[in-house]
């Protein structure tokens, strides 16, 4: 199987295209406050990467059951994945400077299903380094 930085390559639905997308940068900057005169000093790493909250519209069995899928092969944060459907990729804020490999951003993806349709799936992806 392809890798990415050692990570297993697995592969993303190509639709539906999510119904929305909350980007958040994340950036390692840490800084400590003098207690006497309140002078902060900022210590920046220069360590920056995206994440995005993902929710897709709902979805009949057949879509969701793809989705549920390849939330599962993801096995958490253990494989990467690039975004195939165009429109999911132009919805990622052009200034982000991603490699174009993406990964789960915790170990515990969760969906709901309600007289087979899959309602209300969202999930959390982060750019993986």
């Amino acid at each position: 199987m392809a890798t990415f930085n050692g990570r297993t390559i697995v592969t993303m639905p190509s639709s539906p295209a999510p119904k929305a997308l909350e980007p958040v940068s994340q950036n390692v900057v840490g800084a400590s406050t003098n207690p006497f005169t309140g002078q902060q000093q900022v210590y920046d790493w220069n360590a920056n990467w995206l994440e995005l909250k993902v929710t897709m519209p709902p979805m009949i069995t057949i879509d969701g059951q793809a989705w549920v899928d390849f939330l599962i092969s993801c096995k958490g944060m253990a494989c990467v994945f690039q975004i195939s459907n165009a429109t999911f990729a132009s919805m990622i804020p052009a200034s982000a400077n991603v490699n174009g490999y993406w990964c789960l951003k915790t170990n515990s993806p969760q969906w709901s299903v309600n007289d087979g349709v899959v309602y209300g799936l969202e999930f959390e992806i982060r750019e993986a380094i």
